[in-house]
């Protein structure tokens, strides 16, 4: 594994190295750096609600981007958290995350692309659609909290002549595994997106191997609508390890509202649902600070739900890279109310200097 990593980052000097010497300003590849900063206090709701504070997602991310000829590569570091220890210690586990979210090498040829190495598990909710930098951790299920959804394999795509269309077929490690690959566990994925007037679908099937041989299939069912400047999401994802009452051992719903007034305002509302017969992924109760988004306390929670809504206000002129956003959230095991307040800006460092340049 180490092997690799240092293949592909000599792979990724290279191709920056010829970029720059091909052309001062083709294929350059682009470079962000992005810092969030919450502060998020809990207020009780009733006598036993959750009280605190903490700084919610809280983060320093860099993006690398770039492309040569048919090759193309990402690279997603994820340097601080809230708990940034932990970010080093489970450098390249298969059951959690680390300090590289993901790092790719694409081909493409006509139709079709292949890519390798470290990348996100091609489930279709649009909850997991977005950059981790940018969710609001309170309003998203305990799901995307729980799954190590960056993993390391690869897959094989085809776009339809108009792009209007995506399939995939991805193969990649298991979150379950403790070490890629050695722990001989795997996920097998059919991934569908495309947009078809004001209709964005995001649907999957996906295999994700427990136990040698024995699997768990999610069906993840992400819709999108457009109406004006309204935007409209549901997700619905089922997760089964047996055939017997297969669409009632664990699963989940969401919905969210956004209205977005002229890309500097958006109003959103979103709410979510949770319901487990089983225990698939593990929610178990680990500490305190663990209720506001894990539905157990050393027992299943079958009917957990969590809602709320906020702004983003985006103050740049002609630009969203600064994000500032509020937000209250609310969910039934924990009985308080979190309100996060906080800022994240997306720093494009290659754009900064080929403008500093030019003057």
């Amino acid at each position: 594994m180490k092997r690799g990593l240092v293949l592909l980052a000599a792979i990724l000097c290279c191709f920056s190295t010829y970029s720059q010497e091909a052309d001062s300003n083709a294929n350059i590849p682009d470079f962000v750096v992005t810092p969030r900063f919450d502060v998020n206090p809990y207020v009780a709701v009733r006598g036993n609600g959750y009280k605190g504070f903490d700084f919610s997602n809280s983060s320093l991310y860099t993006f690398l981007d770039g492309s040569v000829g048919n090759f193309s590569y990402s690279l997603c570091n994820h340097w601080v958290s809230t708990d940034t220890p932990s970010l080093y210690q489970n450098a390249f586990r298969s059951d959690d995350i680390d300090f590289i979210d993901w790092l790719t090498l694409s081909y493409s040829v006509g139709r079709f692309s292949f890519t390798l190495g470290k990348d996100m598990l091609s489930i279709g909710t649009w909850e997991l659609d977005d950059y981790d930098v940018d969710v609001h951790t309170s309003l998203v299920s305990p799901f995307w909290h729980k799954i190590a959804i960056y993993q390391w394999g690869g897959n094989v795509e085809y776009t339809s002549r108009d792009e209007g269309t995506t399939l995939r077929f991805q193969f990649g490690t298991s979150p379950f595994g403790e070490l890629p690959f050695a722990s001989n566990l795997f996920v097998y994925s059919l991934y569908w997106t495309g947009e078809y007037g004001c209709f964005s679908p995001m649907w999957s099937t996906n295999f994700v191997e427990y136990e040698p041989g024995r699997f768990i299939n999610l069906i993840a069912l992400g819709n999108a609508f457009t109406a004006g400047d309204f935007t409209f999401k549901v997700d619905y994802m089922n997760r089964a390890s047996s055939f017997e009452s297969f669409f009632n051992q664990e699963w989940s719903i969401s919905g969210q509202v956004l209205y977005n007034y002229k890309d500097k305002v958006e109003v959103f509302a979103k709410g979510g649902y949770e319901n487990f017969k089983t225990d698939h992924f593990g929610y178990e109760y680990e500490s305190e600070e663990d209720v506001w988004f894990i539905p157990t306390d050393n027992s299943l929670c079958p009917k957990y739900w969590y809602a709320g809504g906020g702004i983003h206000y985006f103050p740049l002129r002609e630009s969203r890279a600064l994000r500032l956003h509020a937000l209250a959230t609310y969910n039934n095991f924990a009985n308080s109310v979190s309100i996060t307040l906080g800022a994240t800006y997306h720093f494009n460092l290659t754009q900064t200097i080929l403008k500093h340049r030019k003057k």
